[in-house]
């Protein structure tokens, strides 16, 4: 009986599953990488969500509690110091803060307690967000001004859409890192290979790393959503779904040598 083709929308869920690598690692690339677009655009979509009502809460905040405030050539004045530090995001605007920069950052979330952070000072400020912390200083930003009324109404949704559309194009380019990074992992599917006596060629070895790599992926994702997951730890992980997916692989060696063991059964 002829076997059931794993469709475009299986993918995904049969990378879970060590068994079908064998019959995955046969699929054409380019469903693969579809499949797999499909599925960080969700995790990004996730992301955006999970943004999006961060920001609006504090942009509600600033609206209803932060003081007015001005920034005119190069120079922030605000009538009195304001602090927002709920849901993983915390929001400073200081004027007495005249140098802010990302050691500052690092130094507020130094266990890694928030996701965003913003701190404005007199004549600097600086952010973390995704991930990644920058600082400006007011004077590059030429005669740039702004107040309470210009940033809620106008700066913050314009903030959010364009953060939210570069999450959204990140998702791409990181699944492009995605499998740049498993064109050097594939060494390990190859020593694994070895190891169990596995036998694919380069095209499956390929696809067979990338297949593996994809439920850690999503998984670590999950787990980021509440607690930090180090790198090494996600590494390893990686590195032991793949060697679990090789040596559950079946391949023409292995059928060879039980259907040798069950005529030499037959014969005695």
């Amino acid at each position: 009986m002829e076997e059931k083709n794993i469709s475009f929308y299986e993918i995904p869920v049969f990378s879970f599953i060590p068994p079908k690598y064998a019959k995955l690692s046969k699929e054409k690339g380019g469903k693969i990488f579809g499949a797999f677009l499909i599925v960080f655009l969700i995790l990004s979509l996730v992301t955006c969500i999970k943004f999006s009502k961060g920001f609006d809460e504090v942009t509600e905040s600033l609206k209803d509690e932060c003081p007015e405030f001005t920034l005119i050539d190069g120079e922030f004045e605000i009538d009195q110091p304001y602090t927002f530090d709920s849901d993983g995001t915390y929001v400073e605007i200081n004027d007495s803060l005249e140098e802010v920069d990302e050691d500052t950052i690092r130094k507020i979330n130094s266990d890694y307690k928030y996701q965003s952070v913003m701190v404005v000072g007199k004549y600097d400020f600086a952010m973390l967000n995704n991930g990644q912390i920058q600082s400006f200083s007011y004077k590059d930003l030429g005669n740039f001004t702004i107040s309470k009324d210009k940033l809620v109404r106008e700066i913050m949704p314009s903030l959010k859409s364009i953060i939210i559309i570069v999450i959204m194009v990140w998702s791409i380019v990181s699944l492009g890192l995605f499998y740049l990074v498993a064109c050097i992992m594939q060494l390990f599917t190859m020593m694994f290979g070895k190891i169990f006596n596995k036998d694919f060629d380069a095209d499956q070895r390929y696809r067979i790393t990338v297949l593996a790599k994809f439920p850690v992926h999503v998984v670590v994702f999950i787990i980021g959503q509440f607690l930090s997951v180090n790198f090494w730890v996600n590494l390893i992980l990686q590195i032991a779904f793949i060697a679990i997916c090789v040596f559950f692989y079946e391949n023409k060696n292995t059928q060879e040598n039980v259907l040798t063991i069950e005529q030499t059964d037959d014969i005695v």
